[in-house]
């Protein structure tokens, strides 16, 4: 599925390379709606081959808002959320999310939301949705 969707795979390929080079994110954040709902955590495996997770493991935080710490984004590269379409009618997870997403523009670290539904028809805060579409979208089929 994602070999087929050169648009992701190119932000993917991005990504990994301004981390390995120690760039800052050219688009912050991405957005990536529509995978495949079967898995939990289905985008990290994804997104990193083993080479790239054995190097660079420790410079990654993911997992869905609710579990997220946010004093630990500091040392990190890259966020990568699921399920982002979970924070619908939680208010302290959106605010959750709003205030991670502040922290990591400035400190210019490379956040990647996944959702199964598409940002814009979630029914969640504006601020937080105006965030969350602020970079790339990308979907898939």
């Amino acid at each position: 599925m994602l070999e087929n969707n050169k648009f992701v795979c190119t932000l993917i390929q991005m990504v990994k390379e301004n981390v390995i080079k120690n760039k800052e994110p050219i688009h912050n954040p991405i957005t990536l709606i529509g995978l495949n709902k079967e898995k939990r955590y289905r985008f990290f495996w994804c997104f990193f081959d083993k080479d790239f997770n054995s190097q660079y493991k420790s410079f990654i935080s993911y997992g869905t808002i609710d579990k997220m710490d946010l004093e630990s984004v500091y040392k990190k590269k890259i966020i990568i959320i699921e399920n982002v379409h979970s924070i619908v009618g939680n208010k302290e997870q959106q605010n959750k999310l709003q205030e991670l997403l502040d922290r990591c523009f400035k400190l210019k670290i490379q956040v990647i939301l996944c959702s199964d539904e598409s940002v814009d028809e979630l029914e969640i805060d504006e601020v937080v949705k105006s965030k969350m579409l602020y970079g790339l979208v990308g979907w898939f089929n």
